[in-house]
Formats: C-alpha cells, sequence, structure tokens
C-alpha cells in the first residue's frame, strides 16, 4: 500500500512536554490544558526521557500498581500524590517511531504492542512529535467498508452504577485497562466517563478548592455522574462501520456504545477500528495519497 509520510498527520512539537520534577497534579492540569492523554517527559525539551499517560496517572491516584511505585510519598495520601513528582511513574521504555517511517509501518507497530500513541523521532534521536490513535482514525474514509459494528466492537460491555464514586470508576479502568466507562441508570444507558473527563475533573478549579479546604476524603468520593457525559452516542450492531466513523467524527468522540433492541452490548472505539479491522478476513487498506485517506473494505468474504 502506497503512503504519505507521517508527518503529514502527527502533531509537531509534542503538545505537552514535563520535566521528571512535574507534580502530578500540574501533570494533570498541563495534559488537560492540550487535550491529550500524554506526555512526553524531558529535561530539555530535546532529548526523550520517557512518556507519562494518563492511565499512569490514573493507576496512580486509584491505586493500582504505580501507587506502590510511589516510594517517596509519606503517608501516601491524595493530596501528597497530587504533590509528588511524576518520575517515579515515567514508562522510560516507550515504543518509538521513526518520523520518516511510512504510516503503514507506524499503525502495524501500535497495532502490534497494543499501544495509542507513538512518540517520533528525528535520524539524531530528538523528539520530533506524537502520533496517535486518534490522528490515524481521522484518516478512514466514510465510505461503505461492508463490515458490522459487531464484527470488531468489545464485548462484553464494562459498565457502571449511576450511584458510583470517582474512585470506583478509576479502580475499574485500572482492573480492566481501560479507559471508558458506560453509566448505568437501572438497565439504561445514563451516561458515559473516559480518562479525559477524569483529568478534567482532577485538574478543575473545584478539586483546586477541595484541597485548599483540605477536603480530601471527599475528592475520590464525589459521585461519577458529576464527571461523567450524559445520553451518550450509540451505534447499532449491524450498521457498516462508515456510519460510526460518521458519528465518531461528527461528534469529535472515540468511542460509541453498542445497543441492540434497547439494550447496550458493547463498545466501538479508535483502538477496535485499528487494532482488529486489519486481522478480519477479506478486509484490505487503500491510501488515498493525494487526500490524505485510507479507504477499508472487505473485497471478499
Amino acid at each position: 500500500m502506497s503512503s504519505f509520510p507521517a508527518a503529514s498527520i502527527a502533531r509537531h512539537p509534542p503538545a505537552v512536554v514535563l520535566p521528571e520534577k512535574t507534580s502530578v497534579h500540574n501533570a494533570l492540569k498541563q495534559m488537560d490544558a492540550k487535550s491529550v492523554r500524554h506526555a512526553i517527559v524531558s529535561e530539555d525539551g530535546v532529548r526523550l526521557t520517557g512518556i507519562v499517560s494518563a492511565k499512569d496517572l490514573l493507576n496512580l491516584l486509584g491505586g493500582g500498581d504505580k501507587f506502590a511505585s510511589v516510594q517517596a510519598v509519606k503517608g501516601k495520601s491524595i493530596e501528597s500524590l497530587l504533590a509528588a513528582p511524576i518520575s517515579p511513574i515515567v514508562n522510560r521504555r516507550p515504543i518509538l517511531g521513526s518520523v520518516f517511517s511510512p504510516i503503514p509501518e507506524l499503525m502495524g507497530m501500535m497495532s502490534r504492542h497494543d499501544i495509542g500513541v507513538l512518540p517520533l523521532i528525528n535520524e539524531d534521536g530528538t523528539v520530533w512529535g506524537v502520533l496517535s490513535e486518534r490522528h490515524l482514525f481521522r484518516l478512514f474514509e466514510a465510505q461503505q467498508m461492508f463490515v458490522r459494528v459487531s464484527e470488531i466492537m468489545s464485548a462484553p460491555l464494562i459498565s457502571l452504577d449511576v450511584r458510583a464514586s470517582l474512585l470506583d470508576a478509576m479502580k475499574l479502568m485500572i482492573k480492566n485497562d481501560i479507559r471508558r466507562i458506560p453509566i448505568t441508570k437501572g438497565l439504561d444507558i445514563w451516561g458515559i466517563v473516559t480518562v479525559k473527563d477524569i483529568i478534567r475533573f482532577l485538574a478543575s478549579p473545584y478539586v483546586d478548592a477541595l484541597l485548599e479546604k483540605e477536603l480530601f476524603d471527599y475528592l475520590l468520593n464525589v459521585n461519577v455522574s458529576k464527571i461523567a457525559t450524559a445520553n451518550p452516542k450509540t451505534v447499532d450492531p449491524d450498521l457498516d462501520l462508515s456510519d460510526a466513523v460518521k458519528i465518531m467524527n461528527a461528534s469529535n468522540i472515540g468511542s460509541l456504545i453498542v445497543v441492540s433492541n434497547g439494550k447496550p452490548i458493547g463498545m466501538l472505539t479508535e483502538r477496535d477500528f485499528l487494532l482488529k479491522l486489519p486481522k478480519l478476513r477479506g478486509v484490505e487498506f487503500m491510501t488515498d495519497v493525494n487526500r490524505n485517506r485510507v479507504l477499508v473494505g472487505r473485497i471478499h468474504f
């Protein structure tokens, strides 16, 4: 498949670059300000030390394995964790790509390693930018693919009751290694909470006020409905994936809840497109170099 360079779609320079001494709370604020889930870690902004992700920060604050790695934090209370430097949770051996590599090669790397972001490096080893699954998803042309939503959706659906707390949501994300959770009210879908929603909340002036008033216990016990987005977008499992692409692009979202006969049965995400579509029998990828688009379709069954 012919291709176009990564530089034509990737982010340059990286949206957020953090020195290791950056506090967890400051990292959350900077990532929220740029609406990203990953930050390059570098002392000089040129040479990469590693990367830190929203999932790393959530893992730390929600009591995952990153929590145990922060040895320097006395008492490990939430206020101490937010004030701690990011250095202990930095991924110092991230998968790297070359800015000169073709898009199919970089897509393959992200698929093999099941990662959502790839730092792109110049020939001299300096950081050029970042390629994310969102950048790749935007390449998909919303033309008929002859592939149903149900063929690549993630199931069964992992959900959380509307009465749950922020900490409940964080623990469920950590346990299942996911970053989106539909919120239910009885048998109905009420909303959805994402790792970006959590970052936005933790970076908000509201949380600053809670910390100033030393209402630390209340912070993680806040009701998830205060953070989640109500009335999330849904899709039918029998629809062609092109319809899902149209909805996701028009709404600038990375996932859809799959609903059949009024019952939520699964989730369709950007990563499902990137990881599962290439593995389906008869599906081919073709690149429209002139338009920076990837055409996907099943050419035989």
